[in-house]
C-alpha cells in the first residue's frame, strides 16, 4: 500500500533520474561530435610525450639557443609543446651566455617563442641574475618580457621592478614600473 505522498516520492525520483540520463545523452552526443558542435575542451593527452628533450636552434650555422627538459609533450593541433623543468641558454654575441630556467614552459611550434613560469631565473655570463614568475621570449625579435615582478642582482646593483623587456642582443634591460634600485660602489670597475 501506497500512500500519495510515497507515490509522488517515487515519480519525482523518477523524474530526476530521467533528466539527468537525458542531459548526460546530449553531453556525449555534442562531444563526440555526432550532432552541433563539437565542445572545445582543452586538449589533455599530448600527441607525442618525449622524457629527456634537448633540442638547438641554429641560424645561418650559428647556435642561437640550447633547450633541455626533463619531459615535453607535444600538442599537434594546438601547435604547442608543454615543457617540465626547461632549461634555455641563449648563445649571445662572442662567448656572452645567458641561461633560462624555470618550472614549466611552453614552445609555441609555429614562431619558436617560449613562455617560461614557476621559479623564474636567468642567469648572465657576466654576473647578473634575474628573478620572476613568468617570462616570454619572442624569438624573432630576440626579446624577453614580463609583466610580473622581476628582481634583478649583479655587480653592483639591485633592482626590483614590475614588467620588464630585455633585448638578448643589445646587452639592454627596461624595467617599467616600481622601480627600485641599490647601488653598491664597491661593485663599479674603475675605467
Amino acid at each position: 500500500m501506497s500512500t500519495p505522498l510515497f507515490k509522488i516520492f517515487k515519480y519525482l525520483v523518477i523524474s530526476l533520474i530521467l533528466l539527468v540520463s537525458i542531459t548526460v545523452a546530449g553531453f556525449l552526443y555534442l562531444w563526440m561530435g555526432k550532432g552541433g558542435a563539437s565542445l572545445n575542451l582543452a586538449k589533455i593527452i599530448p600527441d607525442l610525450k618525449i622524457e629527456g628533450v634537448h633540442l638547438t636552434r641554429a641560424v645561418a650555422g650559428k647556435t642561437e639557443w640550447e633547450l633541455r627538459a626533463k619531459s615535453a609533450d607535444f600538442f599537434k593541433e594546438e601547435g604547442l609543446t608543454r615543457l617540465d623543468a626547461p632549461k634555455v641558454v641563449f648563445f649571445g654575441n662572442g662567448d656572452r651566455r645567458i641561461e633560462l630556467t624555470g618550472s614549466k614552459g611552453e614552445v609555441f611550434n609555429n614562431t619558436n617563442d617560449l613562455a617560461v613560469s614557476g621559479d623564474v631565473r636567468i642567469v648572465s655570463s657576466d654576473g647578473y641574475t634575474l628573478r620572476s614568475d613568468f617570462l616570454r621570449y619572442f624569438s624573432e625579435k630576440k626579446i624577453v618580457t614580463t609583466e610580473s615582478k622581476v628582481i634583478m642582482k649583479g655587480k653592483g646593483i639591485d633592482i626590483e621592478g614590475v614588467g620588464m623587456v630585455a633585448d638578448i642582443e643589445q646587452d639592454r634591460v627596461f624595467i617599467k614600473n616600481s622601480v627600485k634600485a641599490v647601488l653598491s660602489p664597491g661593485g663599479w670597475v674603475k675605467k
